[in-house]
């Protein structure tokens, strides 16, 4: 049997069948006037040039109580 072909005697892997799923977001998530940089591994202000996280005016980091990308904080959810 294909190993991507799933057998019906068999029951749903775990994780397949607890697993939630979501609808990709369909707005921008990006910060206002930035751009991502792979090198840098950053935001980076396209007027200035520098890193959003030491400027005073960002954005501030929210919960990952609800992590959509890996469910991991889901715990007892």
């Amino acid at each position: 049997m294909n190993a991507h072909t799933p057998n019906p005697a068999e029951p749903e892997h775990l994780l397949l069948a607890t697993a939630k799923s979501y609808q990709a977001p369909t707005t921008d998530l990006a910060p206002q006037n930035c751009e991502y940089s792979i090198p840098e591994g950053a935001w980076i202000l396209q007027d200035v040039g520098s890193l959003l996280v030491e400027t005073s005016g960002r954005p501030m980091p929210q919960t990952k109580k609800w992590d959509i990308e890996t469910g991991e904080d889901q715990k007892g959810a």
